[in-house]
């Protein structure tokens, strides 16, 4: 890309295009700040798409549809770990990576169709760096004078990441038949107890014997059988 072979991407032509948050996401999301990235055209319309998406979570039919329910375990586990994925990543000036997270977490919260204003808001604050018109205009929307970018980052809490459950491979002979899911603090003897006593496993043991149970803790699940 060269300005005398007239092939130079203008910055004021994206933005008009765009918007300035699109085009300053975009070249966060190319990749590490060090490297040349190549300018993709299809790219920058996906963050165009995830910033459209992430306003979509505060609004139904046009209004704005922020809840004040009580956030379920799932929501939190959601929000905490993008928090803490985005705080790092800021620190390491990892901002594609960031950005990466910043749309999984928006695109799972859509999938469970949250408008809860504890999860939306510490979200809106999360993102205001990388887009910080539109959060911005989301956060007078949601009833602030002040602006966003004066309010304190949120933090996460680690309680929230703590894992409830692990699902586990279940294989006969090494060969992955099914997936089970455990409690995370339940022990080898009570995994194998239980999955030996599975419906799904009875159809693979049938007129086998079973020579033993091998338990991964929070990696896999083995019966080997003859």
């Amino acid at each position: 890309m060269s300005k005398s072979k007239y092939n130079v991407i203008n910055p004021d032509d994206v933005v008009a295009d765009y918007g300035a948050d699109t085009f300053r996401m975009y070249e966060m999301f190319l990749g590490p700040i060090e490297q040349s990235k190549p300018w993709d055209t299809q790219g920058i319309e996906g963050v165009s798409k995830f910033i459209r998406r992430f306003w979509g979570l505060f609004f139904v039919n046009d209004k704005m549809s922020l809840v004040d329910e009580v956030p379920d375990k799932q929501e939190l586990k959601i929000l905490h770990q993008v928090i803490k994925k985005v705080s790092e990543d800021i620190e390491k000036f990892s901002f594609n990576t960031a950005v990466s997270a910043l749309m999984i977490a928006v695109n799972e919260l859509k999938k469970l169709n949250c408008r809860k204003k504890d999860i939306l808001i510490p979200l809106l604050k999360l993102i205001a760096p990388f887009a910080p018109y539109t959060s911005e205009g989301l956060w007078k929307l949601s009833g602030n004078e002040s602006s966003i970018h004066l309010t304190d980052f949120p933090e996460y809490d680690e309680s929230f990441l703590v894992q409830d459950s692990f699902e586990y491979p279940v294989c006969v002979n090494g060969k992955k038949r099914f997936i089970k899911s455990f409690p995370s603090d339940i022990s080898k003897d009570e995994i194998e107890n239980t999955v030996l006593d599975l419906d799904e496993l009875q159809r693979w043991i049938e007129g086998k014997t079973i020579i033993k149970t091998i338990v991964v803790p929070k990696r896999m699940i083995n019966i080997v059988v003859k």
